[in-house]
């Protein structure tokens, strides 16, 4: 059991390798658009600030659409065999069951709490009445969990059907078709236990944002000694993806939220605590950056003479 867990822990760290390249090119953007540092050459309407709006986009790119990249990683890391046409199925499926999520939105909106669902217009950086796009279909904003869900479905019906025979007259409905005939269909239930049971999960999810803000200092230590003590099993990658990239503390993310209010933070004179003291639970990894010299220290210390 400890291994399939260690082997999920691996497969979610898939996508998350390409976070630290885009947050790079996203912190380059925040950093060379900042006026604060480079006056009015960083004025928007300027070559200069356009081109660096420009590569900022393109490194947006991996925040914005975290949940296909979890939907395509999973299968990449948990497919027996044929992964990529495991992470293909994945993703057709996960954008089947968007689109039969915003369906039943459209036509029932008023039965599942949400009424006007049409007339909702997406805008960035909103909470959208828990509504969001991804690859232009108008959902529930499930995040990664979603995600999650749909390739873990894919998975195990990959795992399962994509080498079974069917009869001569049905072979061409084999492989990958076959798996996304089976998803096709389970994505209908699914949907509408999402339309019903999402909304609520939206609300305790703001219930516990409330409970972590109000919580201060304790709610940071809970999510740092969970992140450290379940390294050895791998899960903890289950713990900080939801805050660091999903609506865990705030919308889209922390790690997104940061990189989007890094210009305005520089140009505050308030301290950080007050700007943003959600940002306590991004302190987790400091002690990569201030144990280094301890155990460099220790290294030497030890090291024989020669």
């Amino acid at each position: 059991m400890m291994q399939k867990f260690q082997k999920f822990g691996a497969a979610m760290f898939v996508p998350v390798l390409l976070f630290s390249f885009a947050g790079i090119v996203v912190a380059l953007g925040s950093l060379f658009n900042n006026q604060a540092v480079f006056g009015s050459l960083a004025n928007p309407g300027t070559t200069w600030y356009s081109i660096w709006d420009t590569i900022s986009a393109g490194g947006w790119t991996v925040f914005k659409q975290e949940a296909l990249l979890f939907v395509v990683g999973l299968p990449i890391g948990l497919a027996n065999k044929s992964r990529g046409r495991a992470a293909m199925e994945a993703v057709i499926t996960y954008m089947t069951y968007n689109y039969f999520v915003g369906a039943i939105l459209s036509h029932w909106g008023a039965s599942f709490g949400i009424p006007n669902f049409d007339k909702i217009q997406i805008v960035e950086n909103s909470t959208n009445h828990g509504l969001t796009e991804i690859a232009g279909i108008k959902t529930l904003d499930t995040s990664i969990i979603g995600a999650l869900v749909v390739a873990g479905i894919v998975i195990w019906l990959h795992n399962h059907y994509f080498d079974k025979k069917l009869p001569e007259w049905l072979g061409t409905f084999q492989g990958s078709t076959y798996v996304y005939i089976l998803g096709f269909f389970l994505m209908i239930p699914l949907a509408l236990i999402t339309c019903w049971g999402w909304p609520k999960v939206q609300l305790g999810i703001t219930g516990m944002q409330h409970f972590i803000t109000n919580s201060g200092v304790i709610g940071v230590w809970i999510y740092n000694f969970l992140n450290r003590i379940l390294i050895p099993t791998g899960l903890h990658h289950l713990v900080y993806i939801p805050f660091q990239y999903g609506p865990a503390v705030v919308a889209g993310g922390l790690q997104p939220y940061w990189l989007k209010h890094l210009t305005k933070f520089a140009l505050s004179t308030r301290p950080l605590k007050q700007l943003a003291p959600e940002m306590g639970f991004q302190l987790w990894g400091n002690e990569k950056v201030f144990l280094a010299p301890v155990i460099c220290l220790a290294f030497y210390a030890t090291a024989k003479k020669k």
